[in-house]
């Protein structure tokens, strides 16, 4: 699976599901990028 790499930092894995994918997100890492957001 080809992730954007913007997605692909934030991810934690990816998870086949029965005809799906569940991108699991790294909460840490999302956390991490809101004080950047916010200021922007």
């Amino acid at each position: 699976v080809n992730l954007d790499p913007r997605m692909a930092k934030l991810a934690g894995g990816v998870h086949r599901l029965d005809g799906q994918l569940m991108v699991v997100l790294d909460v840490d890492r999302v956390l991490e990028l809101a004080p950047e957001m916010m200021a922007a």
